[in-house]
């Protein structure tokens, strides 16, 4: 299983389009963490610059675990990918959040 968040100071990006960078978490089948990669992105410029969604979803993202993202956003993105929203900014809490079935499911 493959996690992606979208990450700024080491922290969940308040805004999944405003991101410069992906850490993706390969999950193993008892849910341990194999391998961490990143992502770098191009942010929205809020002139509809930027594209994140196209170099995300090049590495095949099982799940994105966010805090905010736009409407159009996740209606593009929530028949490609399972979306969960988190009101942490912490990393390690939002996947154990989301390993502990804390967090819902966008639909």
């Amino acid at each position: 299983m493959k996690i992606a968040v979208p990450v700024f100071e080491n922290k969940i990006c308040e805004h999944f389009g405003k991101t410069a960078l992906f850490l993706i978490f390969e999950l193993d089948e008892n849910y341990e963490v194999i391998n961490i990669s990143r992502v770098q992105n191009t942010p929205c410029d809020g002139n509809g610059g930027g594209s994140p969604i196209e170099n995300l979803l090049l590495e095949n993202p099982d799940i994105i675990i966010y805090n905010t993202m736009g409407e159009k956003r996740i209606e593009t993105l929530k028949d490609r990918v399972k979306l969960y929203q988190t009101k942490t900014q912490d990393i390690k809490s939002a996947l154990k959040e989301f390993l502990d079935e804390i967090l819902i499911i966008n639909k």
